[in-house]
């Protein structure tokens, strides 16, 4: 797994919300502070503050410099993302290429949105490709289709997203309409040779019947596709917009039940009767 910082939605029960702004992000686990206070004479901006209690960061004012995180010894603050080239990456992904060989397996380009750097993911992919590996995206689908079309060529099997299909809800949920997200998804059925599409279950936000049988209805006509999955809403993310200061929209919502997922999987079968795909999804 590669993961590429950097995406246009905005989701609301995202698990990697450290991988949605492009450039590397201050973390901050205040229960792993020693106490030391080294951190504090060195950022430039005055953001972190020590009392008897406790320690804290005001991301406000914070411009993920770093600076702290080199005097952290506790490792309690933390830079998530680097910077890396597609040719060091690569290097990383070669290190296990005979495992690849005995499993079965790859390379998967996730994010974040991996379209959204697609000269870096060419380069990338190309080089997988080249090396005899097999190459997945796991996308959104929400990036400008004539930047990333090149990549296509090296690719072998596509995790797709779907969320709503209504584009108002859709831009209510994330962020942006499904418009432009659902356009690619016709040009990338056309290019690729294997999509899957995946839909996050999200209780009280995408899981009525409605929303279900309108995907269906765009899932049934497309050539790539055989199989969907869905996925079962956690938060297991919570924390991490804690550790970027950020207030986590949906605390408090539980994960679907098993009962309520056969039932989703059920309908989607139903309503995707006789197009030769099949729906299912993981049970813990």
């Amino acid at each position: 797994m590669v993961f590429l910082k950097g995406c246009p939605l905005r989701c609301l029960w995202c698990a990697n919300p450290e991988s949605q702004g492009f450039g590397a992000e201050l973390t901050d686990s205040p229960s792993k502070c020693i106490g030391c206070a080294a951190c504090i004479p060195v950022c430039p901006h005055n953001c972190i503050a020590l009392d008897a209690s406790s320690r804290s960061v005001d991301f406000s004012r914070c411009d993920h410099c770093g600076e702290c995180v080199q005097h952290c010894h506790a490792k309690a603050l933390q830079m998530a993302g680097e910077n890396k080239t597609p040719e060091e990456v690569v290097e990383v992904v070669l290190r296990d290429k005979a495992y690849y060989a005995r499993s079965g397996g790859g390379v998967t380009f996730s994010g974040g949105e991996p379209l959204s750097q697609p000269d870096f993911l060419l380069d990338a992919a190309r080089r997988c490709k080249n090396a005899d590996i097999h190459v997945t995206i796991e996308t959104c689908g929400c990036g400008d289709f004539a930047r990333f079309a090149p990549v296509l060529e090296y690719v072998d099997l596509v995790f797709f997203d779907l969320k709503c299909a209504d584009p108002e809800r859709h831009k209510t949920l994330t962020g942006l309409s499904n418009e432009k997200i659902l356009q690619n998804l016709s040009a990338i059925d056309a290019t690729v040779p294997e999509i899957v599409i995946r839909i996050p279950i999200i209780p009280g936000c995408n899981d009525d019947d409605d929303n279900l049988q309108a995907l269906a209805a765009i899932i049934r006509p497309l050539r790539s596709v055989k199989q969907v999955e869905l996925m079962t809403y956690h938060a297991l993310g919570e924390p991490k917009y804690a550790m970027l200061g950020r207030t986590y929209e949906l605390r408090g919502v539980q994960p679907p039940s098993a009962a309520i997922m056969e039932y989703c999987v059920a309908l989607m079968n139903s309503s995707l009767e006789g197009s030769g795909k099949v729906c299912f999804y993981e049970k813990a």
